[in-house]
């Protein structure tokens, strides 16, 4: 298969780095994967980069901010293309059907969760998996709501009737509208689940029930 896995900045990272112990584990599966499948991997930024930026918000214009984050989503890529044994991926336009690696930012006006779609649309992905610090995608924030319920399937529409469209650097929803876009016009197989436990990408990749599966 031809998968794109986007492991997100909340799971990766926090307030103060890189949480070490879950990117091994994730490592351990990426290792299994990796000689079956063709595969990128993309990964956002977490809470050490947003409080990187809450220090120099107002200060700076949002483009010149928006440069720092990708600056800074580029050593992640370093750190996990070492961890995991992949090339690191700067430049969209080198990613091919064949192309595997590690990729974060690339630019301005454009989410990881984008970058990671774009991929996907470039390798004729089989399968997109956003990784979560959450379930799945819920009717509610299920953070701030009890009553919030786990949807199970959605269609493209769907999705982009409630996914959040914030534009502000670190802040894009559940994927940003050029994701969506994305995802939509090439139809690519998207499915949004927790990554607390890692191994559980086995099972998806069975057709196991975990999480959303959007599509």
């Amino acid at each position: 298969m031809r998968l794109v896995i986007k492991i997100g900045g909340s799971l990766a990272f926090d307030a103060n780095g890189p949480r070490l112990a879950y990117l091994r584990r994730v490592g351990e599966v990426v290792a299994v994967l990796k000689k079956e499948h063709q595969l990128i991997v993309a990964v956002g930024g977490g809470q050490f980069i947003r409080k990187y930026l809450r220090n120099v918000k107002g200060k700076l214009p949002n483009r010149q901010i928006e440069w720092i984050f990708i600056e800074l989503l580029r050593a992640n890529v370093r750190l996990l293309s070492f961890m995991f044994g992949l090339k690191p991926i700067f430049d969209l336009n080198e990613v091919t059907k064949k192309t595997t690696g590690v990729v974060g930012g690339i630019r301005p006006g454009r989410s990881t969760d984008a970058n990671a779609a774009v991929c996907a649309e470039k390798i004729k992905a089989d399968l997109f998996i956003k990784l979560t610090n959450v379930e799945g995608i819920f009717t509610k924030d299920p953070k701030k709501y009890k009553s919030a319920r786990l949807i199970e399937k959605l269609s493209f529409g769907e999705l982009g009737k409630i996914a959040e469209k914030k534009t502000a650097p670190a802040q894009y929803g559940i994927l940003d509208p050029l994701a969506l876009a994305v995802i939509n016009r090439k139809k690519i197989k998207t499915v949004v689940m927790s990554g607390r436990n890692p191994k559980h990408l086995f099972d998806v990749l069975q057709g196991g029930p975990h999480g959303t599966v959007i599509g």
